[in-house]
C-alpha cells in the first residue's frame, strides 16, 4: 500500500484537475451544464456564493413530481464576501475561488437510491481518480437538532451512503445543531449537508490540521417564509462539490492555498517588489491581500459591475479598497505591479473564464483610475 507522502507526490495542477474531474462526470453520464458565473439571479444583491446552485433551484422549484433522474454537472466560479475577513490570516482562505459539482434531481420518492450513487461517485472522485487515501478524509453529518421550531432526526441515508461507499465508522463524524443542516432563507430551500475534510496530519496544529475540501448537500426541505413552517419538496436534489483551489492545496502538499500553482506566480509577482525574502516573509498577509483583491476585482469587473453605489459595486469599493490601502502600506503605490498581475491572472484563468480576456483592456483602466482616486 502506498503511504502518505508516496500519494502526496502524485500531485495534481489546475488544469490536470479540471480534466480529470471532466472526463470522470462525463463516464458517469452527468450531463455538463455551462459555469453560472459570478452574476446569478439566484443571488441579486450578492455575487454567486455557490457552485450550480441555480440549476439546483431550477429542480426544486419545480411543482410536477420530476418521474425521470436529472444528472448535471459544472465548473463553476463564486464568490463569498463574507471570506474577505479572513484573507491574509488563513491559510486557506480565498474570497473568489472555483468549484466543480455535480448533481441529481428527481422526485423525492426516488431519490434515497440516487444518493446512494451519488455519494459511491463522489468518494470515488476522490479516492481513486483524484487519489486521496481514505483515511486522510473526514466527513461530519447532521445528527439532528432543532432547526428553527422543529426538532429533526438524524440523516441516516446520507451515512448510510457512506458506509455503502466503504467509509469507515472512525471518518463518519455525525453532529447536532445547525453544524451540517443549510438553511437559505432567502431562497427558500434547505436540507442536511456532509461536510468532506482533509487531514493534512498530526504536525499541524489544531485549528489548521483538517481542511474543508468539499460537501455534499441535500435540498429536501421548502422553507415557507409565511408561515415558517420547512415542508418537504416534491422534487429534491443532491449536489456534491469540491473547492478546486483547496483540494489542489491538498494535493499538492501546499501549507496555504496561496501556494498552489495557480496563486504562487501572483505572489511571486508582488514578492518581486521586496528587497529580499525575509522582508517579503514578513509582511506575507499584505502580499496575499493584494493577490486576492486583484483576482477578485478583475472577474468582478469583466461582469460589468461598476465600483459605485450598488450592492455588488459597494462590494467591489471594498475591494478595491483593501487593495489600495496595501498597496500604500507597502509603497507600492507608483510601481507597476497592477499591470503585472493583471497579465498574469488573465494568462491563468482566461481560458477558464473568458471574459477576463475579452474584458482586460477596460478591466486595466477601471483598477487604474479606480486606485488614482484611492491614493490621490
Amino acid at each position: 500500500m502506498e503511504s502518505r507522502k508516496e500519494i502526496r507526490r502524485n500531485k495534481v495542477t489546475f488544469k490536470e484537475l479540471l480534466f480529470k474531474f471532466n472526463t470522470f462526470v462525463e463516464e458517469k453520464g452527468y450531463v455538463t451544464k455551462k459555469s453560472v458565473g459570478l452574476i446569478s439571479p439566484i443571488f441579486p444583491h450578492e455575487f454567486n456564493v455557490s457552485g450550480g446552485h441555480e440549476y439546483a433551484m431550477e429542480i426544486f422549484k419545480t411543482i410536477k413530481p420530476i418521474a425521470s433522474s436529472l444528472r448535471y454537472s459544472l465548473i463553476d466560479t463564486s464568490f463569498r464576501r463574507m471570506d474577505m475577513e479572513h484573507i491574509g490570516f488563513s491559510d486557506r482562505h480565498i474570497s473568489l475561488f472555483h468549484m466543480a459539482v455535480f448533481a441529481c434531481g428527481v422526485m423525492r420518492e426516488k431519490i434515497n437510491a440516487y444518493i446512494n450513487e451519488l455519494v459511491f461517485d463522489f468518494t470515488q472522485l476522490l479516492t481513486e481518480r483524484l487519489e486521496i487515501l481514505k483515511d486522510e478524509l473526514l466527513f461530519t453529518t447532521f445528527d439532528g437538532g432543532q432547526i428553527l421550531n422543529f426538532n429533526l432526526k438524524r440523516e441516516d441515508c446520507l451515512i448510510e451512503s457512506l458506509r455503502k461507499a466503504m467509509i469507515s465508522e472512525s471518518k463518519i463524524l455525525p453532529l447536532e445543531g445547525r453544524r451540517n443542516f443549510f438553511l437559505a432563507q432567502n431562497i427558500e430551500c434547505s436540507g442536511p449537508s456532509c461536510e468532506v475534510y482533509f487531514d493534512r496530519g498530526k504536525e499541524f496544529e489544531y485549528g489548521s490540521r483538517f481542511i474543508e475540501i468539499g460537501s455534499m448537500n441535500f435540498y429536501k426541505y421548502r422553507y415557507n417564509a409565511r408561515n415558517g413552517l420547512l415542508e418537504l419538496s416534491p422534487n429534491q436534489i443532491f449536489v456534491c462539490g469540491i473547492g478546486i483551489e483547496r483540494t489542489l492545496m491538498a494535493k499538492q502538499g501546499k501549507p496555504s492555498v496561496f501556494d498552489i500553482d495557480v496563486l504562487a506566480p501572483l505572489v511571486e509577482i508582488v514578492s518581486r517588489y521586496f528587497s529580499n525574502s525575509v522582508e517579503c516573509s514578513i509582511f506575507i498577509n499584505s502580499v496575499r491581500t493584494i493577490v486576492d483583491c486583484v483576482k477578485s476585482a478583475i472577474f468582478i469587473l469583466s461582469e460589468g459591475v461598476k465600483p459605485d453605489n450598488s450592492s455588488r459595486g459597494r462590494i467591489l469599493r471594498k475591494i478595491i479598497k483593501n487593495l489600495t490601502n496595501q498597496m500604500k502600506y507597502l509603497n507600492l503605490s507608483k510601481s507597476n505591479i497592477l499591470d503585472e498581475l493583471q497579465d498574469k491572472v488573465t494568462e491563468i484563468y482566461g481560458d477558464l473564464y473568458p471574459k477576463i480576456k475579452q474584458q482586460k483592456i477596460d478591466l486595466k483602466v477601471l483598477i487604474s483610475n479606480k486606485f488614482k482616486e484611492e491614493v490621490s
